[in-house]
Protein backbone atom coordinates (compact mmCIF):
# COMPACT_ATOMS: atom_id res chain seq x y z
CA UNK A 1 0.00 0.00 0.00
CA UNK A 2 1.52 3.32 -1.09
CA UNK A 3 0.73 6.24 1.20
CA UNK A 4 0.31 9.54 -0.64
CA UNK A 5 -0.02 13.06 0.73
CA UNK A 6 -1.62 15.85 -1.30
CA UNK A 7 -0.67 19.20 0.25
CA UNK A 8 -3.28 21.86 -0.33
CA UNK A 9 -2.76 25.05 -2.29
CA UNK A 10 -2.56 27.18 0.86
CA UNK A 11 -2.68 26.42 4.55
CA UNK A 12 -6.26 26.12 5.69
CA UNK A 13 -7.30 24.65 2.35
CA UNK A 14 -7.67 25.96 -1.15
CA UNK A 15 -7.32 24.77 -4.70
CA UNK A 16 -5.34 25.40 -7.84
CA UNK A 17 -8.27 25.13 -10.23
CA UNK A 18 -11.82 23.86 -10.60
CA UNK A 19 -13.54 21.37 -12.89
CA UNK A 20 -17.11 21.06 -14.10
CA UNK A 21 -19.44 18.38 -12.71
CA UNK A 22 -20.37 17.40 -16.29
CA UNK A 23 -19.77 15.05 -17.95
CA UNK A 24 -20.69 12.78 -15.09
CA UNK A 25 -18.16 10.22 -13.88
CA UNK A 26 -18.47 7.51 -11.22
CA UNK A 27 -15.80 9.17 -9.09
CA UNK A 28 -17.64 12.52 -9.22
CA UNK A 29 -20.76 11.08 -7.62
CA UNK A 30 -20.07 12.15 -4.03
CA UNK A 31 -18.12 15.33 -4.74
CA UNK A 32 -19.68 18.62 -3.67
CA UNK A 33 -19.67 21.72 -5.84
CA UNK A 34 -18.80 25.21 -4.66
CA UNK A 35 -21.96 26.97 -3.45
CA UNK A 36 -21.02 30.62 -3.98
CA UNK A 37 -18.46 32.96 -5.49
CA UNK A 38 -16.91 33.00 -8.97
CA UNK A 39 -16.52 29.20 -9.01
CA UNK A 40 -20.09 28.41 -8.00
CA UNK A 41 -21.22 25.06 -9.37
CA UNK A 42 -17.69 23.73 -9.91
CA UNK A 43 -15.60 21.08 -8.15
CA UNK A 44 -12.21 21.89 -6.55
CA UNK A 45 -9.52 20.19 -8.63
CA UNK A 46 -7.60 18.63 -5.74
CA UNK A 47 -10.77 16.95 -4.42
CA UNK A 48 -11.53 15.65 -7.92
CA UNK A 49 -7.98 14.37 -8.32
CA UNK A 50 -8.13 12.42 -5.05
CA UNK A 51 -11.55 10.97 -5.87
CA UNK A 52 -10.36 9.82 -9.30
CA UNK A 53 -7.23 8.20 -7.84
CA UNK A 54 -9.09 6.41 -5.06
CA UNK A 55 -11.74 5.16 -7.51
CA UNK A 56 -9.25 3.73 -9.99
CA UNK A 57 -6.41 2.43 -7.78
CA UNK A 58 -6.90 0.17 -4.77
CA UNK A 59 -3.27 -0.05 -3.65
CA UNK A 60 -2.94 3.52 -2.38
CA UNK A 61 -3.98 5.56 0.65
CA UNK A 62 -4.33 9.32 0.19
CA UNK A 63 -4.11 11.96 2.88
CA UNK A 64 -5.30 15.47 1.95
CA UNK A 65 -3.43 17.98 4.08
CA UNK A 66 -4.61 21.55 4.53
CA UNK A 67 -1.62 22.43 6.68
CA UNK A 68 2.12 21.88 6.35
CA UNK A 69 2.50 19.30 9.09
CA UNK A 70 5.79 17.44 9.54
CA UNK A 71 4.33 14.52 11.52
CA UNK A 72 1.58 13.94 8.96
CA UNK A 73 4.03 14.02 6.05
CA UNK A 74 6.37 11.50 7.68
CA UNK A 75 3.55 8.95 7.56
CA UNK A 76 3.51 9.08 3.74
CA UNK A 77 5.78 7.57 1.12
CA UNK A 78 5.41 10.70 -1.01
CA UNK A 79 3.90 14.15 -0.48
CA UNK A 80 2.87 16.11 -3.57
CA UNK A 81 2.89 19.89 -3.70
CA UNK A 82 0.27 21.40 -5.98
CA UNK A 83 1.39 24.97 -5.46
CA UNK A 84 3.96 27.35 -3.99
CA UNK A 85 3.86 26.43 -0.31
CA UNK A 86 7.43 27.56 0.36
CA UNK A 87 6.76 31.00 -1.10
CA UNK A 88 3.53 31.34 0.87
CA UNK A 89 5.55 30.57 4.01
CA UNK A 90 8.16 33.16 2.99
CA UNK A 91 5.42 35.78 2.68
CA UNK A 92 4.39 35.11 6.28
CA UNK A 93 7.85 35.91 7.60
CA UNK A 94 11.21 34.38 8.41
CA UNK A 95 9.97 32.13 11.23
CA UNK A 96 7.38 30.32 9.11
CA UNK A 97 9.71 30.21 6.12
CA UNK A 98 12.48 28.56 8.15
CA UNK A 99 10.01 26.04 9.57
CA UNK A 100 8.72 24.99 6.14
CA UNK A 101 12.19 25.09 4.58
CA UNK A 102 13.54 22.78 7.30
CA UNK A 103 10.74 20.26 6.67
CA UNK A 104 11.34 20.34 2.93
CA UNK A 105 15.07 19.84 3.51
CA UNK A 106 14.51 16.76 5.69
CA UNK A 107 15.73 13.68 3.74
CA UNK A 108 13.36 11.44 5.70
CA UNK A 109 10.35 13.24 4.16
CA UNK A 110 9.71 12.75 0.46
CA UNK A 111 8.26 15.92 -1.04
CA UNK A 112 7.67 16.33 -4.77
CA UNK A 113 9.02 18.44 -6.30
CA UNK A 114 11.91 18.48 -3.87
CA UNK A 115 13.58 21.55 -2.38
CA UNK A 116 16.38 21.69 -4.97
CA UNK A 117 13.89 21.77 -7.84
CA UNK A 118 11.83 24.45 -6.15
CA UNK A 119 14.85 26.68 -5.52
CA UNK A 120 15.89 26.31 -9.16
CA UNK A 121 12.47 27.45 -10.38
CA UNK A 122 11.88 30.16 -7.75
CA UNK A 123 14.94 32.08 -8.93
CA UNK A 124 13.75 33.12 -12.38
CA UNK A 125 16.86 34.98 -13.47
CA UNK A 126 19.08 32.00 -12.69
CA UNK A 127 17.05 29.47 -14.67
CA UNK A 128 16.60 31.87 -17.60
CA UNK A 129 20.35 32.36 -17.81
CA UNK A 130 20.81 28.59 -17.50
CA UNK A 131 18.45 27.91 -20.42
CA UNK A 132 19.96 30.72 -22.48
CA UNK A 133 23.31 28.91 -22.25
CA UNK A 134 21.53 25.84 -23.65
CA UNK A 135 20.58 27.82 -26.75
CA UNK A 136 16.97 28.57 -25.79
CA UNK A 137 15.89 32.15 -26.61
CA UNK A 138 14.91 34.43 -23.72
CA UNK A 139 14.02 38.12 -23.51
CA UNK A 140 17.08 40.38 -23.00
CA UNK A 141 17.87 39.81 -19.33
CA UNK A 142 20.36 40.38 -16.55
CA UNK A 143 20.17 39.42 -12.88
CA UNK A 144 20.39 41.75 -9.88
CA UNK A 145 21.40 40.13 -6.57
CA UNK A 146 23.75 41.55 -3.93
CA UNK A 147 24.92 44.46 -6.05
CA UNK A 148 21.86 46.74 -6.00
CA UNK A 149 23.65 49.92 -6.99
CA UNK A 150 20.99 51.90 -8.83
CA UNK A 151 23.41 53.79 -11.06
CA UNK A 152 25.00 50.55 -12.29
CA UNK A 153 21.60 48.97 -12.93
CA UNK A 154 20.35 51.92 -15.01
CA UNK A 155 23.71 52.16 -16.79
CA UNK A 156 23.41 48.51 -17.83
CA UNK A 157 19.93 49.17 -19.19
CA UNK A 158 21.11 52.20 -21.18
CA UNK A 159 24.16 50.32 -22.51
CA UNK A 160 21.79 47.71 -23.92
CA UNK A 161 19.65 50.35 -25.59
CA UNK A 162 16.43 49.47 -23.76
CA UNK A 163 13.86 52.25 -23.68
CA UNK A 164 11.79 50.49 -20.99
CA UNK A 165 12.58 47.75 -18.51
CA UNK A 166 11.02 45.71 -15.74
CA UNK A 167 12.28 44.39 -12.42
CA UNK A 168 10.76 41.11 -11.25
CA UNK A 169 11.67 39.70 -7.83
CA UNK A 170 12.94 36.20 -7.29
CA UNK A 171 10.66 34.38 -4.85
CA UNK A 172 7.62 36.18 -6.23
CA UNK A 173 4.59 34.95 -8.17
CA UNK A 174 1.38 36.29 -9.71
CA UNK A 175 2.84 39.72 -10.52
CA UNK A 176 3.87 40.40 -6.93
CA UNK A 177 6.47 43.13 -6.80
CA UNK A 178 6.84 43.74 -10.55
CA UNK A 179 8.03 47.24 -11.43
CA UNK A 180 8.11 48.89 -14.87
CA UNK A 181 10.37 51.86 -15.69
CA UNK A 182 11.05 54.08 -18.68
CA UNK A 183 14.63 55.20 -19.17
CA UNK A 184 13.56 58.71 -20.20
CA UNK A 185 11.12 59.30 -17.35
CA UNK A 186 12.04 61.98 -14.80
CA UNK A 187 14.16 60.71 -11.89
CA UNK A 188 14.18 57.09 -13.11
CA UNK A 189 17.11 56.31 -10.79
CA UNK A 190 15.20 57.65 -7.81
CA UNK A 191 12.20 55.51 -8.72
CA UNK A 192 14.37 52.40 -9.06
CA UNK A 193 16.00 53.16 -5.69
CA UNK A 194 12.58 53.50 -4.07
CA UNK A 195 11.47 50.24 -5.65
CA UNK A 196 14.55 48.33 -4.42
CA UNK A 197 14.14 49.72 -0.92
CA UNK A 198 10.49 48.68 -0.82
CA UNK A 199 11.36 45.15 -2.01
CA UNK A 200 14.69 44.74 -0.22
CA UNK A 201 13.66 41.45 1.42
CA UNK A 202 13.61 39.64 -1.94
CA UNK A 203 16.85 37.71 -2.60
CA UNK A 204 17.27 38.96 -6.17
CA UNK A 205 15.62 40.39 -9.26
CA UNK A 206 15.33 39.77 -12.97
CA UNK A 207 15.88 42.90 -15.03
CA UNK A 208 14.39 42.57 -18.52
CA UNK A 209 13.68 44.69 -21.54
CA UNK A 210 9.97 45.38 -22.02
CA UNK A 211 8.87 43.35 -25.03
CA UNK A 212 6.28 45.29 -27.02
CA UNK A 213 4.86 42.19 -28.65
CA UNK A 214 3.92 40.56 -25.37
CA UNK A 215 0.49 42.18 -25.23
CA UNK A 216 0.01 42.42 -29.00
CA UNK A 217 0.40 38.69 -29.64
CA UNK A 218 -0.66 35.57 -27.78
CA UNK A 219 1.03 34.61 -24.57
CA UNK A 220 1.31 30.82 -24.72
CA UNK A 221 1.22 28.54 -21.69
CA UNK A 222 2.13 24.94 -22.43
CA UNK A 223 1.54 22.03 -20.08
CA UNK A 224 3.80 18.97 -19.86
CA UNK A 225 3.28 15.73 -17.93
CA UNK A 226 6.18 13.29 -17.56
CA UNK A 227 8.07 15.13 -20.25
CA UNK A 228 5.26 15.00 -22.80
CA UNK A 229 3.29 17.95 -24.19
CA UNK A 230 -0.41 17.68 -23.27
CA UNK A 231 -2.09 20.98 -24.13
CA UNK A 232 -1.67 24.72 -24.35
CA UNK A 233 -3.67 27.89 -23.95
CA UNK A 234 -3.01 31.04 -25.96
CA UNK A 235 -4.19 34.19 -24.22
CA UNK A 236 -3.71 37.89 -24.17
CA UNK A 237 -1.61 39.20 -21.30
CA UNK A 238 -4.62 40.09 -19.23
CA UNK A 239 -5.09 37.49 -16.52
CA UNK A 240 -4.14 39.12 -13.21
CA UNK A 241 -2.82 35.95 -11.64
CA UNK A 242 -0.98 34.08 -14.35
CA UNK A 243 0.31 36.77 -16.70
CA UNK A 244 2.08 40.09 -16.68
CA UNK A 245 -0.95 42.35 -16.93
CA UNK A 246 0.53 44.94 -14.59
CA UNK A 247 3.21 45.57 -17.20
CA UNK A 248 1.19 45.35 -20.36
CA UNK A 249 -2.26 46.55 -19.37
CA UNK A 250 -5.38 44.79 -18.18
CA UNK A 251 -7.22 43.71 -21.29
CA UNK A 252 -10.33 41.56 -21.29
CA UNK A 253 -9.21 37.97 -20.94
CA UNK A 254 -9.25 36.45 -24.40
CA UNK A 255 -8.23 32.97 -25.51
CA UNK A 256 -7.29 31.94 -29.02
CA UNK A 257 -5.52 29.44 -31.24
CA UNK A 258 -1.92 29.47 -32.37
CA UNK A 259 -0.70 29.29 -35.92
CA UNK A 260 0.18 25.57 -36.38
CA UNK A 261 3.72 26.29 -37.58
CA UNK A 262 4.40 28.63 -34.64
CA UNK A 263 2.91 26.08 -32.23
CA UNK A 264 5.23 23.43 -33.68
CA UNK A 265 8.21 25.69 -32.96
CA UNK A 266 7.01 26.25 -29.38
CA UNK A 267 6.62 22.52 -28.80
CA UNK A 268 10.18 22.01 -30.00
CA UNK A 269 11.39 24.77 -27.67
CA UNK A 270 9.41 23.25 -24.80
CA UNK A 271 10.95 19.87 -25.59
CA UNK A 272 14.42 21.41 -25.16
CA UNK A 273 13.39 22.98 -21.85
CA UNK A 274 12.27 19.56 -20.58
CA UNK A 275 15.31 17.73 -21.92
CA UNK A 276 17.72 20.23 -20.38
CA UNK A 277 15.98 20.34 -16.99
CA UNK A 278 18.87 19.75 -14.55
CA UNK A 279 19.12 16.04 -13.87
CA UNK A 280 21.09 16.40 -10.65
CA UNK A 281 18.21 17.99 -8.72
CA UNK A 282 16.06 14.90 -8.24
CA UNK A 283 16.51 11.35 -9.54
CA UNK A 284 12.70 11.11 -9.71
CA UNK A 285 12.49 14.09 -12.09
CA UNK A 286 14.03 12.71 -15.22
CA UNK A 287 11.85 14.00 -16.79
CA UNK A 288 9.88 16.20 -14.35
CA UNK A 289 6.41 14.94 -13.52
CA UNK A 290 4.81 18.25 -14.43
CA UNK A 291 5.97 21.56 -15.83
CA UNK A 292 4.24 24.65 -17.14
CA UNK A 293 6.37 26.34 -19.80
CA UNK A 294 5.31 29.83 -20.88
CA UNK A 295 6.32 31.73 -24.01
CA UNK A 296 6.06 35.37 -25.05
CA UNK A 297 6.60 37.35 -28.23
CA UNK A 298 8.64 38.75 -29.90
CA UNK A 299 12.44 38.43 -29.89
CA UNK A 300 14.22 41.64 -30.82
CA UNK A 301 10.92 43.53 -30.47
CA UNK A 302 10.33 42.75 -34.14
CA UNK A 303 6.55 42.41 -33.74
CA UNK A 304 6.66 39.61 -36.32
CA UNK A 305 4.31 37.43 -34.28
CA UNK A 306 6.45 34.33 -34.79
CA UNK A 307 9.76 34.71 -32.90
CA UNK A 308 8.75 33.58 -29.43
CA UNK A 309 11.01 33.34 -26.37
CA UNK A 310 10.96 31.37 -23.13
CA UNK A 311 9.26 33.49 -20.48
CA UNK A 312 8.69 31.21 -17.47
CA UNK A 313 9.06 27.66 -16.22
CA UNK A 314 6.96 26.58 -13.24
CA UNK A 315 5.75 23.48 -11.44
CA UNK A 316 2.77 25.28 -9.89
CA UNK A 317 -0.22 26.21 -11.98
CA UNK A 318 0.08 22.99 -13.94
CA UNK A 319 -3.59 22.18 -13.50
CA UNK A 320 -5.08 25.47 -14.68
CA UNK A 321 -7.16 26.41 -17.71
CA UNK A 322 -8.50 22.88 -17.86
CA UNK A 323 -11.78 24.03 -19.40
CA UNK A 324 -10.03 26.12 -22.04
CA UNK A 325 -7.67 23.27 -22.95
CA UNK A 326 -10.38 21.12 -24.52
CA UNK A 327 -8.49 18.08 -23.20
CA UNK A 328 -10.80 15.14 -22.45
CA UNK A 329 -10.43 13.03 -19.32
CA UNK A 330 -8.02 15.59 -17.88
CA UNK A 331 -8.52 14.58 -14.25
CA UNK A 332 -8.04 10.88 -15.02
CA UNK A 333 -4.81 11.75 -16.83
CA UNK A 334 -3.56 13.65 -13.79
CA UNK A 335 -4.63 10.80 -11.50
CA UNK A 336 -2.59 8.34 -13.56
CA UNK A 337 0.42 10.68 -13.54
CA UNK A 338 0.34 11.08 -9.75
CA UNK A 339 -0.16 7.35 -9.26
CA UNK A 340 2.79 6.40 -11.47
CA UNK A 341 5.09 8.86 -9.69
CA UNK A 342 3.93 7.63 -6.29
CA UNK A 343 4.77 4.06 -7.27
CA UNK A 344 8.37 5.15 -7.89
CA UNK A 345 8.58 5.91 -4.18
CA UNK A 346 6.83 2.69 -3.15
CA UNK A 347 10.00 0.63 -2.57
CA UNK A 348 11.02 3.15 0.08
CA UNK A 349 7.70 2.64 1.79
CA UNK A 350 7.98 -1.14 1.62
CA UNK A 351 11.49 -0.98 3.09
CA UNK A 352 10.15 1.10 5.96
CA UNK A 353 7.41 -1.46 6.60
CA UNK A 354 9.85 -4.39 6.49
CA UNK A 355 12.24 -2.53 8.78
CA UNK A 356 9.41 -1.81 11.19
CA UNK A 357 8.32 -5.47 11.18
CA UNK A 358 11.89 -6.60 11.92
CA UNK A 359 12.09 -4.07 14.73
CA UNK A 360 8.82 -5.38 16.20
CA UNK A 361 10.10 -8.97 15.99
CA UNK A 362 13.37 -8.05 17.70
CA UNK A 363 11.46 -6.25 20.44
CA UNK A 364 9.20 -9.27 20.93
CA UNK A 365 12.22 -11.60 21.15
CA UNK A 366 13.93 -9.33 23.69
CA UNK A 367 10.76 -9.07 25.78
CA UNK A 368 10.26 -12.83 25.58
CA UNK A 369 13.85 -13.40 26.66
CA UNK A 370 13.45 -11.01 29.60
CA UNK A 371 10.24 -12.76 30.72
CA UNK A 372 11.97 -16.14 30.45
CA UNK A 373 14.90 -14.95 32.59
CA UNK A 374 12.52 -13.52 35.21
CA UNK A 375 10.64 -16.83 35.39
CA UNK A 376 13.88 -18.78 35.81
CA UNK A 377 15.03 -16.36 38.48
CA UNK A 378 11.78 -16.67 40.43
CA UNK A 379 12.01 -20.49 40.30
CA UNK A 380 15.52 -20.45 41.79
CA UNK A 381 14.25 -18.33 44.66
Amino acid sequence: MVKIGIISWKQGGGTNDYILPKPSKPWKKDLKVVQKGPYKGKIPFEKALIAAMEYKYNDIEIMYMNKFDEKMMKKNDINFLVSLNLLYAWEKGDKEYKRVYKIMDDPSINIYPNLKEQMFLFNKGDYLEYYAKKGIPIAPTFVVKKDRNVRRIVDKVEERGWSSFVLKPHYAYANIGIGKFDVDEPDVKGKVAKYLTKHKRFPGFVCQQVMDGFAKFWEVKSFWLNGEFKYYVAMKAADKVFSESKIYGENTEVFGKMNPSVLKDLKEMGRKVVDHFPKDLNKHSNPPMYLRIDFGCCMGNTLDGTSYFLNEVEFAGCAIFTEESGLKNFTELWAKTYYQKAKEYAPRGLKKIKSLKKKVKRTKRRNSSKRSKRRKGSKRK
